[in-house]
């Protein structure tokens, strides 16, 4: 797609940045067939410094079925802003603020939360017309709660941070 005209651009821009966001909106109302539509069939993740999980490739569904898991029982709020985007041809990055709000309300108060607040950067390629994310690294600037409310820290020690 050309990328000539300021409009063209200010379009492709803001197609990313509700990419993005539509991810982050997806796991906060459990929309699987959503976060499904805005990935790509396979996918290189970094969550290292969340998860201590090395760099993978892994595919759309295996990411969801993770974050189902992860995400079980809790209510969330994933918000999304300050997005730096980069568009080459039909490849796109996205840098973005986050903060995630996860609480259990199962669980006791003062130790069934866990927020975390960071960097996102997204990579992104257009295909078939419509923007999928490709890539995702996660940075950590802020942790605070318990650890074993998210499902990925559920069998570990506690480490409340």
């Amino acid at each position: 797609m050309n990328l000539d005209t300021p409009l063209r651009q200010l379009l492709e821009k803001t197609a990313i940045v509700e990419t993005v966001v539509g991810i982050a909106s997806a796991f906060d109302s459990r929309d699987w067939g959503r976060l499904q539509s805005l990935l790509a069939d396979e996918l290189d993740v970094d969550y290292t410094e969340f998860r201590g999980e090395p760099p993978k490739r892994i595919t759309a569904d295996a990411y969801i079925k993770s974050r189902r898991e992860g995400l079980e029982g809790l209510r969330t709020l994933h918000l999304s802003t300050n997005h730096e985007v980069k568009i080459s041809g039909d490849q796109a990055t996205c840098l973005s603020a986050y903060r995630i709000y996860r609480a259990n309300p199962a669980g006791r108060p003062g130790e069934n939360r866990l927020d975390t607040a960071g960097r996102y950067e997204h990579g992104l390629i257009r295909k078939e017309g419509a923007w999928k994310v490709v890539r995702i690294r996660q940075t950590v600037a802020v942790r605070s709660g318990n650890a074993q409310v998210h499902g990925a820290f559920r069998h570990q020690p506690s480490n409340t941070t």
